[in-house]
């Protein structure tokens, strides 16, 4: 026979519960980088690690839940003046200080079109040749992170034998000639700028 203590407890909806939020909190294990291993603090989340490392999260930036207020600045625009006469170097450059999708118009005296310069997306062997400009390290750790990059192996990219065979028969036809080369439409078939040209050639030539 119950006792009413146990018939109360029995009847009762409230219960003593253990506070289980640490038990299901998100445990992030790190199994790659020893140098963020042994510097990583398991009472942060990963966004306060990361911050704390000098690392970012994420390569795409904020998504959300920050509000920067920015002062409200006139628009300036200002118009390009563009020579006349432009070589074909000139004409690369310029289209190198474009962003994809951005243009310039060249006009003669009476304001009829003489050409259009267009920006261009760099390609793949573009970008991994191009010279990132160093940055300073904010923290220590960011800095031991680079040392440690620095000093692995890399792998150097060499040229296809269709790509040293296609260089070969453009350095046989027009020797230095890279605007020969620009405007040669039987070889030229991926229609390669001079300067692009001029690169795979210079790359070729070291190799040889």
């Amino acid at each position: 026979m119950a006792t009413p203590r146990q018939k109360k407890a029995r009847r009762s909806t409230n219960k003593n519960t253990r506070r289980t939020a640490d038990r299901h909190r998100k445990r992030v294990t790190i199994t790659g980088n020893a140098i963020i291993k042994a510097n990583w603090d398991k009472r942060l989340t990963l966004k306060q690690n990361y911050a704390k490392l000098g690392l970012l999260p994420s390569l795409n930036g904020q998504t959300g839940g920050t509000e920067k207020n920015m002062p409200d600045q006139p628009q300036q625009t200002e118009e390009a003046s563009i020579p006349k006469e432009l070589t074909e170097e000139e004409i690369e450059k310029i289209k190198k200080s474009l962003r994809p999708g951005e243009g310039l118009i060249q006009r003669d005296d009476e304001g009829n079109v003489i050409r259009v310069i267009v920006g261009e997306a760099k390609s793949h062997d573009e970008i991994l040749d191009e010279e990132v400009p160093p940055v300073e390290a904010k923290t220590d750790i960011v800095r031991q992170l680079e040392e440690q990059a620095a000093n692995a192996f890399h792998r150097e990219k060499h040229q296809s034998d269709f790509e040293t065979d296609w260089i070969k028969k453009l350095i046989d036809k027009h020797g230095d000639d890279y605007k020969a080369m620009f405007w040669d439409k039987e070889l030229n078939i991926y229609q390669h700028t001079a300067a692009q040209l001029k690169k795979k050639c210079q790359k070729y030539l070291q190799h040889q």
